[in-house]
């Protein structure tokens, strides 16, 4: 198969599709596979994954921030077409990540005494450390063969990653149901997980050494190329620290403050807006390789014509997510788990304001994985995470679970919301920043608004029914889908949007 030949626009909707199209079914097995998983093993076991997760997530500090320098290294031998300097690359990387492999696996295992500090469940669970040491294990091959897909990623083919993930998660998925309803174990439930992983990353290294040939041969860098690779690798690590901090401590404090089990329950949660948030961040990921090579190729003038149009549909699409899941979470989760698993409104109104903050930075987020802007913003993440810690024990212990949320929320209102789009106007877009601020603003205005319409006709709607879910679905589809044409008919990101969409019907009837 070779490099890509095809333009920007149209791999960067063939990999969009694709992502759509794995999400969705990965959505649907989700929530049937954790019904069953909470009918048949227990809400106690969720909390457990939950929090493993989280512990996996600070695990994940060992990337050292590779992976991202990993990425913004390939953008541009790929443009060139040059097979030595990507093979020395790979070759290189794939050293690295033997090294990171074996570093998180110790590491992780290491952690295993300290454990019993952040579980806080009023029964003991069987074999616990040993669920952990299985997880941290998972983790651990995952980075075996990362890199392979990473230059598959880069070359705009991401549909080609997506179809080897949803072919072998919905095979992880039905095996998991079947282990679940017919032996009712958590362990072989998560060996099935490490299974899919191994599988997952093999298939995808044969893949990228069938489409690009010259993978295997064992190129070197020289080292002024490895200096500039580890100079990438320093901006982005004190980045990925903080990162990490921030959104891998939520299910920890609230383990230790509220209480494992009530993770699990939040987990329920977590999921159905952590999956809509996925559904963004797969089209904006799918883009994250065009934007590399637009920046590498095209003006100042171009990127900020790109990334305007980027923003429009984040906030169209986080109007329409943020707006339903504030009238149909806590519906959702009673038809569907039960009215023992529900929440108060204060923590969907929380879940709410973190989903809004994910889905709107998400153009900033994807031209900084293109750019590699790391360097210019290491620092101010890390006074984001530092923070949101401490106000997360603060708030968590006079709220609970909706103070843990809301301290996230408020760091980054006070740190990073405001600071990135500063530095991408001023280093990449050589633009003034107000516009965009005012733009936000008017958004917010706007979905603020199709909130207040939406609630006056839902608040009517008390009982808590299939039917009734659907209409009030249709009403907030329609007020917000109404609201944000108004406001973008006639504007030059909706014209240019158009024009993109027509030259892909063209392309598709070539």
């Amino acid at each position: 198969m070779g490099f890509n030949q095809d333009s920007r626009t149209i791999n960067a909707s063939k990999n969009a599709l694709s992502s759509f199209c794995n999400k969705m079914i990965m959505l649907c097995l989700t929530f049937i596979s954790r019904k069953l998983f909470i009918k048949y093993i227990g809400i106690e076991y969720l909390g457990i994954n939950g929090l493993f997760a989280n512990v996996l997530t600070l695990l994940s500090l060992a990337d050292l921030g590779v992976g991202t320098a990993m990425n913004v290294s390939l953008y541009k031998p790929i443009a060139e077409h040059d097979t030595r300097k990507l093979s020395a690359l790979l070759n290189y990387f794939r050293q690295l990540y033997h090294l990171i492999a074996i570093a998180v696996f110790l590491i992780g295992v290491a952690l295993t005494p300290f454990l019993k500090y952040i579980i806080n469940m009023d029964r003991d669970i069987p074999h616990l450390y040993w669920y952990y040491v299985i997880f941290v294990a998972k983790n651990a091959v995952s980075y075996l063969f990362a890199y392979k897909s990473s230059v598959i990623r880069a070359d705009q083919k991401r549909y080609l990653v997506d179809k080897v993930d949803i072919y072998t998660s919905v095979c992880k998925v039905l095996l998991q149901f079947v282990a679940v309803i017919t032996l009712h174990s958590y362990l072989v439930y998560i060996l099935i997980d490490v299974a899919q992983i191994i599988v997952y990353n093999v298939t995808l290294s044969v893949v990228a050494d069938r489409v690009y040939p010259f993978l295997s041969k064992r190129e070197k860098l020289d080292k002024d190329e490895k200096r500039g690779i580890f100079s990438d690798i320093s901006s982005v690590f004190l980045y990925k620290v903080s990162y990490s901090l921030l959104n891998g401590t939520d299910n920890i404090l609230m383990s230790m403050i509220v209480g494992t089990v009530y993770v699990g329950i939040y987990s329920n949660y977590l999921t159905i807006a952590s999956n809509l948030e996925s559904f963004v961040a797969l089209l904006f990921t799918a883009l994250t390789a065009s934007v590399g090579n637009l920046i590498a190729t095209a003006d100042s003038t171009q990127r900020y014509k790109t990334f305007n149009i980027m923003q429009m549909v984040s906030f169209w699409l986080c109007g329409n997510i943020c707006v339903s899941l504030l009238f149909l979470t806590q519906d959702f989760v009673q038809m569907w788990f039960g009215k023992e698993l529900l929440l108060d409104n204060l923590t969907v109104i929380a879940i709410v304001l973190n989903t809004f903050f994910s889905i709107c930075m998400q153009p900033i987020w994807t031209f900084r994985e293109g750019t590699g802007m790391y360097r210019q913003i290491r620092y101010i993440m890390f006074v984001t995470a530092m923070l949101n810690l401490v106000l997360s024990i603060v708030l968590g212990k006079w709220l609970g679970i909706s103070g843990i949320l809301f301290a996230t929320s408020i760091s980054k209102i006070c740190t990073y919301f405001w600071y990135e789009p500063n530095i991408l106007f001023r280093d990449f877009f050589q633009q003034s920043v107000k516009g965009y601020y005012l733009n936000y603003f008017m958004n917010v205005m706007l979905i603020l608004f199709c909130v207040v319409v939406c609630y006056l006709p839902i608040s009517r709607m008390r009982e808590v029914t299939v039917l009734n879910w659907f209409l009030k679905e249709a009403i907030c589809f329609v007020v917000v889908n109404g609201a944000f044409f108004m406001r973008y008919r006639k504007t030059s990101e909706m014209k240019d949007m158009l024009q993109k969409m027509l030259f892909l019907v063209r392309s598709k009837r070539a």
